[in-house]
């Protein structure tokens, strides 16, 4: 086992960022080491001599050498906490292969025998990284008044940050963190889409100027918005995928209730006043240019959750809202070069058919594939 002890003991000596190579090296020689005092142990040989001192050797050099720096650079590659993250070279292992390294160093000490301490120390470090990863989200369900909204930008970023961390954790052999994690996101991702449907129930029972403000910087955020929404889908199957809510709605799928309930009354009334007031000049005319612009963002946020709700029962009016939209857009043509048409007839008609065509695209091709 010499030569075994020799190269594992070379690994990490220096400090720094690990090559993936030599990380691969640890894994497998750590592997290949358990496995032989393992096997000793199962012959009743002795432990003691140099089998012992080998153990004694490798347990110290991963507690002092590989392990710290390996952690180290584990915290710094994950984006889980508000330190600068690490600059990770072309060579460097990947974060997925510092997680498998701890799994490995878990699988060595459990081979070898439960006197040795590192498992304690590892979990110690990943605790840390847990606690900054549950820190941050925690950060964001911290509303304290009911009118406010969340950053649904910077709360997608926290839930994909989770997702990492959770994976990763995972990986490392703590599910203990890991699971903390993962019921952390999707917590918050649950009660971001209820933060959303409030947000866009106050606008259709008081349409003025504050809530057309809070469902715009809303729905300026659709990408993000779709992120936390496919965060409470893919929650909610695991759930169901357990056994759990067999025969009534989950948290999430009733918080998706709620928010395509809002969204749907608020689009209702953006329709309203679009159809209202499409051909208007002046102030009304600025605002419908808004209210389009607001509409189009609704459309596709619709299309790309239609097929998400869908799966749980729950029913969304986009066919009638791509036909009032449709509709809208043959008034502004028919308009164009008579006295009715408004100063930006051409930018209002834009928008429209910006806000259409990749609808109407994907449809026309569902059609002939059918």
């Amino acid at each position: 086992m010499d030569a075994i002890d020799r190269r594992i003991l070379s690994i990490g000596q220096g400090g720094g960022a690990l090559p993936t190579v030599s990380v691969n090296q640890m894994i497998a020689m750590l592997d290949t080491h358990g496995r032989a005092v393992r096997d000793a142990r199962a012959d009743h040989l002795t432990i003691r001599g140099p089998i012992w001192q080998s153990v004694e050797t490798i347990s110290r050099h991963l507690q002092t050498c590989f392990c710290p720096l390996v952690l180290e650079r584990f915290d710094r590659l994950l984006p889980t906490s508000d330190r600068t993250f690490a600059q990770r070279d072309a060579d460097e292992a990947s974060l997925i292969d510092y997680a498998e390294a701890v799994a490995a160093v878990y699988a060595w000490e459990a081979a070898v025998g439960k006197h040795v301490l590192l498992r304690s120390e590892i979990r110690k470090r990943l605790q840390s990284v847990s606690a900054a990863c549950l820190a941050r989200i925690d950060a964001h369900l911290s509303i304290a008044d009911e009118a406010d909204i969340p950053d649904f930008r910077q709360l997608a970023r926290e839930i994909l940050r989770a997702e990492v961390a959770e994976w990763v954790l995972s990986l490392a052999g703590a599910p203990e963190h890991s699971t903390k994690i993962l019921q952390r996101a999707s917590r918050a991702a649950r009660q971001s889409v209820a933060w959303a449907g409030r947000v866009f129930e106050r606008f259709r029972t008081d349409p003025d100027e504050f809530s057309h403000f809070d469902a715009v910087a809303t729905l300026a955020a659709v990408d993000e918005l779709l992120v936390v929404i496919l965060r409470v889908h893919d929650s909610d199957r695991m759930e169901r995928a357990s056994g759990s809510h067999p025969f009534v709605l989950t948290i999430g799928e009733q918080a998706l209730q709620e928010f395509v309930t809002g969204l749907e009354h608020m689009t209702a009334r953006y329709l309203e006043i679009a159809e209202d007031h499409l051909l208007a000049s002046g102030a009304a005319g600025a605002f419908v240019l808004s209210v389009l612009q607001v509409l189009q963002r609704i459309l596709r946020l619709d299309h790309v959750l239609l097929p998400v709700v869908s799966v749980v029962g729950i029913e969304m009016s986009h066919r009638a809202t791509v036909a009032r939209m449709a509709e809208m857009r043959a008034k502004l043509q028919a308009s164009l070069g008579t006295h009715k048409a408004p100063p930006d007839a051409l930018k209002r008609l834009g928008i429209l058919d910006t806000a259409l065509s990749s609808v109407e695209k994907e449809t026309d091709e569902t059609v002939g594939a059918t």
